[in-house]
């Protein structure tokens, strides 16, 4: 018996689904949940194939109206066609939504991988598609279009409202959809001709560097280089993930990388059709990743994208509310006049014109790479997810938070001290998201913001922290300053590393274009150089700073920051209770029905009289009671809770030795390996390591545990950080727990790191082809090949270490085309793994001093040669002076290898251990005759770098052995004006000891003394003038001399210091043409204008810039001492060029304001204008 599909009539029909390739239509149509049949009739000149049908959905039935381009023809005006024909035959769409394929944009800011779903979301000035090849003629010439519509309000309502639904139930529905439809159509997932609407895997999912071309004709790229296929970490499932922003549209084909990257533009992908869709009808644009617009682009991914961005369509409409379409006005009657926009398609010629200038956007884009490889964002995220609704929001009500970020001095510092575990972090993260909303609307005020990770001590250097810093406030400029990208230019060509110097002079730059800066550091007491970056932060008068730590830096922070409030940061109950209510029956509740009210509030009485404002305690202590599967288990557990954070680190720990042998075992390892790890580890190093066992020769991919356990023998010890995919201990304390502990499960930390060095070089002899070939093992080739040898070394005393399996691997290996040394030689040679010819000259001998393994550099002695140079000149010497191999250095020294080898840029083991701060090395290289006056490449000597890196101990060698002590390096300093400028007093007596030039110059005219007056040293500045320092030098870059440097900077006691000495009072810098008595009035610093009038300063000195007098300058600022003490010795009244005086005064109050502020009476003001009359008699007429 057949049956007749439902019939509608035209104007029913309210969302136009537009699909422009035979599979995007064929996904849609998968999508129905009822098929319709054909319309009845079409407008004469609509040429589209329809089919029609319905998507159910909780908020009621959608009638969709499905359209395909013609066969052959894509592009905007085909689309922008088909959506015009479409509306003529079904005059009751609201909206339409373009669904289908797209070509990815991958960066730093979003891992788009194939098969994700980007959507059209309004971000900023774009409505969600940018035509990038499209612009209007105007009066002035052609411009680019700077947006297309935005979608409508229903579908942006149900956008958002899907977003909220994927957070709270972790993820999207569309495997779900996907599934119904393989079930309803086996064929597409099973397709006979090509791939099918199936996950294609991710060993399929490649991504290369944009200097990476495909083979001409190759039909995959398996031919392609894998040193320059990009390394992403495994994401946890196959699900697509969902991302919201900008889609660039046009009528060109995009498939060159860097063409991509030049267009790119903040957009998240590239199509072919939406932007002749956006002027025509409302809609919305939905793609499936298939490649990534570049010269690997391939038909294999098509499919399955095409039926992920139909799915999230399907899943979009389901959460539409049938009332919210039926209150869309129909797009017909809001379509936009094309002709209005006189929107031209680009001539090629145009386009490349275009790309020409888009490559300004490369260049910000490798001045950020160059400024840090920080990206604070992606912790903040996590602590954003992991932070309970309404708790740690009593700070922002706290009256010292709101006077910071309220009405405080700029330079004003909150300062927040808390003991382990009081919840410093969650604080940070809510004081950086109420800072980011006050100051959004605000261009004029910028926010940078860093978490501390003890993890991270490499790359949070305070380079890397202040180039994070810059990099986040750049990002918040319309554009780029030129200076900026000037400055990093002259750097780039040096191709060296962004240096402290340099961070600063980006940093006074970047703050200069905000009147306002906030700057929160969470955790300093985890970073390395605090007091480096303090010294680095304090004093600047637009930023004010947020800082939270333990208390014990307390002390540090009060010798910088002298303007600063601060906040003691404990648990407050509140939030212990919000906190324990939402463990109750959350996921760490193995047992959600094992609880009533009776002892919940047990729990929480409990809890909270134990907690002693620790925060951490308390989760530790309700996730230990939710691991009891009974109420009366629970009961028991709440009568042994740990009073503190050590003894519940030691009763969860003995848990995790309770645990059945095999659940112990991995537990053990992962905590082991998450500690002991050289950098964080992923998720699937960490599943590949637990697959391998001692005396494997080939990977099991059978050995990988179930994911899920990775957390569940931990007992909570170990979190997954969810936006790195790394597994971290649950927190500082717990890695200072075991810090203090002699053993780990019954193991020394040496024992385990033989173990880890053990699995890492088992699997580097696996054969060559199963770390190639197997995704899962290629994660863990990147660990295992860079940091096998630290293990070994931390290790090779053990009689058990596994240094058998380190010379097997070592002299076997091919040392060419190994994957795992490829790895290595990245690592090594850092800036220079691009070079093809990378590989040569590199022995075992290098390599064993890179790690700094003793055993193996014994047992090459014999046979090899120790003393070879790689391709950057270096010599085993040289990288163990470099690392700070002492062991090494002198068992190479006992060799009687060449001491002063150099390499291509000039340096010598000394001057390599000397820039990296070893000192002992250094020393020892002086000591067996290293040369003392070598130059390196930019002609600094050895003492050049003692001094730069602040190795006392070796200054005093090197002048002992005859170091040239006034040699001048190829920025024109000398190692006295670089430990003037960088405050180092006792070099700098030394130096002077020596006979240093006291009065050497650098190429901007700055002497020792300039530098030390303008650094603010007054223990440096007064052994410089004992030595007859030339006080009145002039620095050529800003025309000041120490004097005025002083005064600037507002550095007091210097300043009384060189007036003491004769120093010129009335000089004028070249800036602004100010005197020190400017200055003086300008700071309010009423003492030292005494000093400068009792010395003859000139009272009415005017600036160049404004005629202002130093009377005006102290009136503006409101230093009233400084106005009284110039009006009693003089000062005239006339102010300023423009004409201005006391009786004109329009402050606060007006004249009787300005008596009243300053305690003056008529009388007192009339004599001081006195001395004007002659000049300008209407003034004393004023006051008679």
């Amino acid at each position: 018996m057949g049956f007749s599909l439902p019939q509608l009539d035209n104007s029913e029909y309210a969302v136009g689904w537009i699909a422009a390739l035979p599979h995007e239509r064929a996904a849609a149509k998968a999508m129905l949940d009822t098929v319709h049949a054909p319309p009845r009739h079409k407008h004469a000149k609509d040429h589209n194939s329809y089919t029609l049908g319905s998507i159910n959905g909780p908020n009621g039935e959608h009638n969709v109206v499905i359209a395909s381009l013609p066969a052959g023809r894509y592009g905007t005006t085909t689309a922008a066609t088909a959506a015009n024909q479409m509306l003529s035959s079904f005059p009751g769409i609201k909206f339409g939504l373009m669904v289908g394929i797209g070509g990815g944009i991958p960066s730093d800011d979003h891992d788009i991988r194939l098969g994700d779903v980007v959507v059209s979301q309004p971000t900023g000035t774009f409505g969600g598609v940018r035509q990038y090849d499209c612009g209007k003629v105007t009066v002035n010439g052609f411009e680019e279009c700077g947006a297309l519509n935005c979608p409508p309000d229903a579908l942006l309502n149900a956008m958002g409202e899907l977003q909220s639904n994927h957070e709270m139930m972790g993820g999207t529905s569309i495997p779900d959809i996907l599934t119904s439809m393989y079930t309803a159509y086996p064929a597409m997932a099973d397709s006979r001709r090509g791939p099918g609407y199936v996950y294609q895997g991710a060993d399929h999912d490649r991504l290369f560097y944009s200097d990476c071309i495909h083979e001409n004709g190759a039909k995959d790229c398996s031919r392609c280089d894998p040193e320059k296929m990009i390394q992403r970490p495994e994401r946890p499932d196959q699900d697509p993930y969902i991302h919201y922003g900008t889609i660039a549209s046009g009528n060109k084909v995009i498939k060159d990388a860097k063409m991509r990257d030049l267009l790119a533009n903040n957009c998240l992908c590239f199509e072919m059709e939406a932007a002749g869709l956006m002027n025509q009808f409302p809609c919305l644009v939905i793609r499936g990743i298939c490649d990534y617009s570049d010269s690997h682009k391939n038909d294999q991914w098509q499919k399955y994208a095409s039926a992920t961005a139909a799915a999230y369509a399907k899943e979009l409409l389901q959460v539409i509310d049938a009332s919210d379409i039926d209150n869309t006005p129909e797009a017909r009657s809001i379509v936009m006049d094309n002709r209005k926009l006189n929107l031209l398609p680009l001539p090629q010629k145009t386009i490349k014109t275009m790309v020409k200038g888009l490559a300004r956007n490369q260049e910000q884009k490798d001045l950020f790479r160059w400024l840090s490889p920080l990206s604070p964002s992606a912790r903040h995220s996590e602590n954003q997810k992991v932070r309970v609704e309404g708790t740690s929001v009593w700070i922002l009500e706290d009256p010292r938070f709101l006077y910071w970020s309220g009405e405080s001095p700029n330079s004003q510092a909150l300062c927040c001290f808390g003991n382990p575990g009081a919840g410093k972090t969650i604080i940070s993260s809510v004081v950086i998201d109420r800072i980011r909303e006050l100051t959004a609307p605000d261009s004029t005020v910028g926010l940078a913001y860093l978490y501390g990770d003890y993890r991270d001590h490499k790359a949070q250097t305070t380079e890397n922290i202040l180039g994070s810093i810059v990099k986040q406030l750049l990002m918040l400029l319309p554009a780029i300053p030129q200076a900026h990208l000037e400055l990093h230019e002259r750097e780039a060509r040096q191709e060296t590393p962004l240096s402290l110097l340099s961070a600063q002079a980006f940093l006074d730059a970047t703050c200069q274009q905000f009147h306002k800066v906030y700057i929160c550091i969470d955790a300093l007491d985890e970073l390395n150089d605090q007091r480096t970056l303090l010294g680095c932060l304090q004093g600047r008068p637009s930023v004010r700073l947020f800082i939270t730590g333990r208390p014990h830096i307390r002390q540090t922070i009060q010798s910088y920051l002298k303007q600063r409030q601060e906040i003691a940061i404990e648990a407050h109950e509140d939030d212990i209770r919000q906190f324990i209510n939402y463990e109750i029956g959350g996921p760490n509740d193995i047992e959600p029905d094992a609880m009533d009210k009776r002892l919940r509030l047990e729990i929480q009485s409990k809890i909270l009289a134990s907690a002693q404002g620790i925060f951490l305690l308390p989760v530790l202590q309700v996730r230990a009671i939710l691991q009891a599967a009974t109420m009366r288990r629970r009961e028991e557990a709440l009568k042994t809770l740990p009073s503190n954070l050590s003894d519940a680190f030691f009763g969860t720990v003995a848990r995790i030795e309770q645990q059945p042998i095999a659940h112990s075992a991995k537990a053990k390892m992962i905590i082991a390996w998450v500690y002991l790890a050289e950098r964080p580890v992923s998720v699937n190093e960490l599943l590949c390591s637990l697959a391998i066992d001692d005396g494997d020769r080939a990977f099991n991919p059978r050995g990988i545990p179930v994911r899920s356990t990775l957390l569940s023998c931990c007992h909570g010890l170990v979190v997954i950080d969810q936006e790195t995919h790394t597994v971290r201990l649950v927190h500082y304390s717990f890695q200072e727990y075991l810090n203090q502990q002699s053993k780990i499960f019954g193991m020394s930390k040496g024992e385990w790191h033989s173990q880890i060095a053990r699995t890492c070089l088992t699997f580097l002899n696996f054969p060559d082809e199963i770390a190639e070939d197997d995704n899962m093992e290629v994660t863990l080739l990147s660990y295992a090949a860079t940091k096998w040898g630290h293990h070994l070394r931390k290790s090779e005393y053990l009689p058990d270490a596994p240094l058998k399996l380190a010379k097997e691997y070592l002299d076997t290996v091919q040392f060419i085309n190994n994957a795992g040394l490829r790895l290595l030689y990245r690592e090594m040679y850092t800036g220079h793994h691009k070079d093809p010819e990378l590989h040569i000259a590199v022995t075992i001998a290098h390599i064993s001093a890179f790690f700094g393994i003793q055993s193996i550099m014994v047992h090459l002695m014999v046979a090899h040669d120790i003393d070879s140079r790689d391709i950057l000149g270096y010599t085993p010497l040289s990288w163990a002076a470099q690392l700070g191999h002492t062991h090494i250095v002198r068992l190479l020294l006992e060799q009687g290898v060449s001491l002063d080898s150099q390499s291509s840029k000039g340096m010598t083991p000394l001057l390599l251990a000397l820039k990296s701060k070893h000192e002992l090395i250094a020393e020892l290289l002086i000591k067996h005759g290293a040369a003392v006056d070598v130059n390196d490449d930019d002609k600094s000597t050895p003492l050049s770098y003692a001094v730069e890196y602040e190795c006392e101990e070796a200054v005093e060698l090197l002048l002992a052995k005859g170091a040239t002590v006034n040699t001048t390096n190829a920025f024109g300093e000398t190692p006295l004006l670089i430990a003037a400028h960088a405050g180092l007093e006792r070099i700098v007596q030394r130096l002077l000891e020596s006979g240093a030039a006291v009065d050497s110059m650098d190429p901007y005219g700055r002497t020792p003394l300039l530098y030390a007056a303008l650094s603010g040293f007054e223990k440096i500045v007064q052994l410089l003038l004992a030595k007859d320092a030339a006080v009145d030098s002039l620095d050529n870059k800003y025309g000041r001399t120490p004097l005025l440097w002083a005064m600037a900077e507002d550095y007091e006691a210097i300043a009384r210091v060189l007036i003491d000495k004769g120093a010129a009072v009335d000089m004028v810098d070249a800036t602004y043409g100010w005197t020190p008595l400017i200055w003086a009035a300008y700071h309010g610093r009423e003492t030292i204008a005494q000093l400068l009038i009792e010395k003859g300063a000139a009272i009415d000195a005017v600036d160049i810039k404004y005629g202002r007098t130093p009377l005006l300058l102290a009136l503006e600022y409101r230093h009233e001492a400084v106005v009284k003490l110039l009006l009693k010795n003089g000062a005239a009244a006339s102010m300023d060029s423009g004409g201005d005086n006391l009786a004109t005064w329009e402050g606060d109050g007006g004249l009787d304001g300005l008596m009243g502020l300053l305690g003056l009476t008529m009388n007192d003001l009339g004599h001081c204008l006195k001395k004007e009359a002659s000049r300008r008699p209407t003034y004393l007429e004023y006051f008679t």
